[in-house]
């Protein structure tokens, strides 16, 4: 979805969209959307950067890291992007960025793409290590059984034959 800023700028900023399901695809993550994602944002023009703060709800699934069930996850998250149309040094062999630089994107001038926007936020909402339970045992390393269900019949002492003098070694 393109935001036109002119046509926002006349209804005073705020807009809301929903995504359904099918309309949001997340192509390299295991993570598909159960719920419609509800963005409720307000946008605001400060000479030539654009300011957008909003809220994002919705809810996935994604895989646990460790056994790879289906985990769901809320997500409700507060973000806020500033936007530009032209950076004045991009044309520069060098530039320093300054803090400020980096939390800003470039946009054409006049519309901003959301769909980017919202995926990149639900990505960045994720947490860094995904698991369905603390407790959590994860899969056999060799025969690929799930060790919440119970143990298999895999030798787990197996040493690998690089290593196995160092049962001789004594301290």
């Amino acid at each position: 979805m393109r935001i036109e800023l002119e046509k926002l700028e006349e209804s005073g900023g705020r807009f809301s969209r929903t995504y359904e399901i099918d309309q949001l695809a997340f192509d390299e993550l295991e993570l598909r959307l159960i719920e419609p994602v509800k963005v409720e944002a307000r946008i605001r023009r400060k000479t030539e950067e654009v300011e957008l703060r909003g809220k994002l709800r919705t809810k996935i699934a994604i895989l646990c890291g460790r056994c790879l069930k289906s985990v769901e996850l809320s997500i409700d998250v507060e973000f806020a992007e500033r936007f530009t149309p032209a950076v004045s040094w991009k044309h520069e062999e060098q530039h320093e960025l300054s803090e400020d630089d980096l939390n800003l994107a470039a946009f054409d001038g006049e519309a901003i793409e959301l769909d980017d926007l919202v995926r990149e936020e639900i990505i960045l909402a994720l947490p860094g290590h995904v698991l369905c339970d603390e407790t959590c045992k994860g899969l056999c390393p060799t025969c690929g059984a799930d060790l919440n269900a119970g143990s298999c019949d895999c030798a787990a002492k197996q040493i690998d034959s690089r290593w196995e003098k160092l049962k001789d070694l004594r301290f």
